[in-house]
């Protein structure tokens, strides 16, 4: 197939799913029709296709060998990947939902739509310009040769500057700080102090020579804001103040670890604060700077990590000039105001819900959900996950003769108990959070600003409390072995992009089968095994099962050692292990329920037809592997240096090698890489 054609069909596919994202859940069955929507999901799939690359050798270059060239990553974003999509679409349609006019059901609603109402309002962003910045970020000698023509570096206190605007904006400039819990009790907070997070990331990409191309972007990128904000201030000063900027950062960078690979623990060490004074001395005197930001003084001891930050921190408050902390500490206000980002660039609107989704995530959900909710969509999905219980609770009968009989009668008592359930958040403590967070229409800095210090000042006070389970972000099933349930998140159910009527149902089985199967297994490996059906803490095995699985595990240590080898590194540990099992798992059960539906189907001939897409020469079972494959499509950027979990290129092949049926539809020879000789099965 020629580039040419190529990239029209490409165009197609994106034009039509990018008018669908757009559009209200309500409008779209009117506006499209059956064969549009099929078509441009074909042309989609083909699209990452390269037909160029042997399936039996490398299925995951065969499904998503032109991700890369059409989403490639950057130092600027990574990694690129096709479920990070599925938030895109969220946002796009958030967006809709925020400037569409329509009537709020409660105070969190109207202050979410005020806020971003004074993010798009570029007229009154460009004519208020800095002013409330500035105002603000009113501090003696804060901003040299902009608020104070006659700047003295004498007067200037740099850690009194910091400390205060980090209490009031939860900025990191120079020092990080963080409330987390402690490493071993589990009923108490401690504060981190250590490194910022430094905009290029790693000591490697400021420091390595390799790449100098990146950090000089850096520098042009902040003296091109800079120029454009202080016009006033001439070309050569924007410049002048870009370098001295990147200078700082990469000193700082000189404290952080070689060794990226460092867990969290490793790199740290308690201290009292008396002792971090007696350190680092008046030179970084964390004893003043935590006094400031918690407005308390701190008698307990503190994480100070990585273990030579200060002592570098030190070398660089010496042989800085006062000036230049004075402008970098400007600069970082600035950055993280996002004062020269997209705010005062058109068609912001997406950029705006980006910023309410980094301070408000549970106010935007609820709202996104009394909006969006789909019935049909819901029933969809609590039909596709009663096959996929019906499929492994069969299988549990069976197949699984590893298991003992009562063993596999607990495992069914808890199968059965397993619910999906849909993440939601209450109303009223909603509203009840957002009660003194003051919005005014019109003002979106001084918005920013109310709200920065609104989310501080809420993250500092867990200092003074019990830790609360972790509630990270969640926008893809996930099993909750403490309630037994698969938990399912608003950003999720968003329609035609997992799973659509007029898609073929392996696509379904493929994707939103395969997740929700994967996450069900949770509840059965070496982990989920420990908590009952009622999520309890108590093992439920027996141990002639539990010595059958771990056995059977070791095949897909011994199998899959040598194949988890990616950029030269050799990834495979425990956690990568129990990924294989579930990943492998997940993927044949999808299969097995999606062959369990297809026999099941009346009219053979009608249902066939839908069964296959237009411009794709493959039947139902491929475009399953092939839906199952594309789900994972990615592309790193060769600064990503480290890995939190399994890179998606070894997931898919590693899942796919064991499976004899994927071996069979694609026709690989026993000995390709995709059909080894040997395979591992648990489920």
């Amino acid at each position: 197939m020629c580039a040419t054609t190529h990239n029209k069909w490409l165009l197609a596919a994106l034009v039509v799913l990018a008018s669908l994202s757009a559009t209200l859940q309500q409008n779209i069955a009117q506006n499209y029709s059956s064969g549009v929507l099929r078509m441009a999901k074909a042309a989609q799939i083909r699209a990452y296709i390269d037909a160029e690359r042997a399936s039996c050798d490398d299925f995951y270059e065969f499904a998503c060998g032109r991700w890369r060239k059409l989403h490639a990553s950057s130092a600027s974003k990574p990694r690129s990947a096709y479920l990070d999509q599925l938030q895109d679409l969220y946002v796009r349609k958030s967006a809709d939902m925020l400037q569409s006019g329509r009537e709020t059901d409660n105070t969190a609603d109207r202050k979410l739509t005020k806020f971003f109402e004074s993010c798009r309002n570029e007229v009154a962003v460009q004519r208020l310009g800095l002013l409330p910045i500035i105002e603000f970020v009113d501090l003696h000698g804060g901003w040299p040769a902009i608020k104070l023509q006659s700047w003295y570096e004498n007067e200037y206190d740099w850690l009194k500057v910091v400390g205060e605007l980090r209490r009031r904006l939860g900025v990191d400039i120079l020092i990080g700080l963080e409330v987390v819990p402690d490493f071993e009790e589990n009923d108490m907070n401690r504060l981190k102090v250590g490194a910022p997070k430094l905009k290029l990331g790693g000591k490697q990409l400021y420091l390595d020579s390799s790449y100098d191309d990146e950090r000089e972007d850096y520098r042009d990128d902040i003296a091109e804001k800079l120029h454009k904000y202080f016009p006033d201030m001439g070309e050569r000063w924007a410049k002048e103040v870009a370098q001295q900027v990147l200078d700082i950062e990469q000193h700082l960078a000189k404290g952080l670890p070689d060794n990226a690979k460092l867990t969290l623990p490793q790199m740290t060490r308690q201290r009292f604060v008396s002792e971090l004074k007696s350190a680092y001395g008046n030179y970084v005197d964390l004893n003043r700077y935590l006094t400031l930001v918690v407005n308390q003084t701190i008698y307990s001891k503190v994480y100070e990590t990585p273990e030579e930050y200060f002592s570098n921190l030190v070398e660089v408050i010496r042989d800085t000039p006062k000036l230049h902390i004075a402008n970098y500490t400007m600069w970082r206000v600035l950055e993280h105001l996002d004062f020269a980002g997209e705010i005062n660039t058109p068609n912001n609107d997406n950029w705006c819900v980006r910023k309410i989704i980094s301070f408000l995530p549970a106010q935007l959900q609820n709202m996104f959900n009394r909006n969006y909710n789909n019935i049909l969509m819901v029933n969809e999905l609590q039909s596709t996950w009663a096959d996929i219980k019906r499929t492994f609770h069969d299988e549990l009968d069976t197949e699984l003769e590893w298991l003992s009989d009562s063993t596999r009668q607990h495992a069914k008592q808890k199968l059965e108990k397993i619910r999906l359930r849909l993440i939601s958040h209450e109303d009223t403590e909603l509203v009840d959070q957002l009660r003194d967070l003051d919005i005014q229409p019109g003002q979106y800095f001084s918005n920013l600003i109310n709200v920065l210090e609104w989310q501080t000042q809420h993250k500092l006070q867990a200092l003074f409390s019990k830790p609360k389970s972790a509630q990270p972000e969640v926008r893809l099933p996930r099993y909750n072995p403490q309630n037994n349930n698969i938990e399912i998140p608003i950003v999720f159910l968003q329609s035609r992009f997992f799973w659509d009527a007029e898609y073929p149902h392996a696509l379904r089985y493929a994707t939103l089968g395969y997740l929700l199967a994967h996450e069900m297994l949770r509840g059965f490996d070496a982990a989920g095994r420990r908590y009952d059906q009622h999520g309890y803490q108590r093992s439920w095995w027996d141990a002639a099962s539990t010595e059958t699985y771990d056995d059977r595990a070791k095949c897909f240590a011994e199998n899959h050692y040598n194949n988890f080898k990616y950029r030269g590194q050799n990834l495979f540990s425990a956690k990568a292990e129990e990924l294989s099992i579930l990943d492998s798992g997940a993927v044949a059960i999808a299969q097995h329920a999606y062959q369990n539906w297809w026999s099941n189907v009346e009219d053979r001939e009608d249902v066939l037809s839908k069964e296959s897409l237009p411009l794709l020469e493959y039947t139902p079972q491929q475009l399953f592997f092939i839906g199952f494959a594309q789900l994972w499509c990615v592309d790193y950027h060769d600064s990503v240096e480290k890995f939190e979990s399994t890179p998606e290129p070894l997931r898919v092949n590693g899942a796919l090698a064991n499976l004899v049926d994927f071996a069979r539809e694609f026709k690989c020879e026993m000995g390709n890489k995709m059909h080894p000789q040997r395979k591992c099965e648990l489920f």
